[in-house]
């Protein structure tokens, strides 16, 4: 598990990484809401709720799902988010 930011620059330096790889801002506000990344995961749950992935998004799932075998990260990329898909891309994406 990868911990929690050490300072402020850490975490604006994550929160842009993460808003940068699914499209969307990261109200300032809910920055303290996670601690871990299953509530990071939480938290883009709710965030996205009814968006799509972008096209980078799209390509890094299908990407994912023929590197850990898993195709249910590509399915279905013309619909919404589901928690699998943005957990895959937590998990990766803090590696």
């Amino acid at each position: 598990m990868t911990p929690r930011p050490t300072n402020s620059l850490d975490l604006v330096e994550m929160v842009m990484v993460f808003e940068e790889a699914f499209d969307i801002e990261i109200p300032n506000d809910v920055l303290e809401d996670f601690g871990t990344p299953s509530e990071l995961v939480d938290l883009l749950d709710r965030l996205l709720s009814n968006q799509r992935p972008n096209k980078a998004a799209k390509a890094l799932l299908r990407k994912l799902a023929k590197e850990q075998q898993r195709p249910e990260l590509a399915e279905g990329l013309e619909g919404t988010w589901r928690r699998e898909q943005i957990a895959a891309i937590v998990r990766e994406m803090l590696r």
